[in-house]
């Protein structure tokens, strides 16, 4: 599958120190995405996206915070509000604030 934009996820930690960087895959899976997505009541959001790209690289680290951004192809800014199969993420992995491109 061509990608369309680019979505990057930036996990923190309380003191504001960048812990790991996430990003949407059009290829890859996790049985965690899958796990989220039938939560959400999404099950066809089997890609792995960005925030939990990010929050699975963190190792275990308590994230305290995650900013997500998406790119246009003009490299332009675009809305990067969670989607419901992230926002299931994002609880389980106990962050607390989340700071995205509009």
């Amino acid at each position: 599958m061509k990608k369309r934009y680019l979505i990057k996820a930036t996990c923190y930690d309380k003191k504001g120190t960048a812990l790991s960087v996430g990003f949407n895959s059009y290829s890859r899976t996790h049985p965690l995405q899958k796990h989220f997505a039938q939560l959400a009541g999404q099950q066809g959001k089997e890609y792995i996206h960005a925030e939990l790209d990010a929050l699975l690289k963190a190792k275990g680290k308590q994230v305290y915070s995650i900013k997500i951004e998406r790119y246009g192809k003009d490299g332009q800014p675009m809305l990067a509000k969670p989607c419901a199969t992230c926002e299931q993420a994002l609880k389980a992995f106990g962050v607390k604030q989340v700071v995205y491109t509009l």
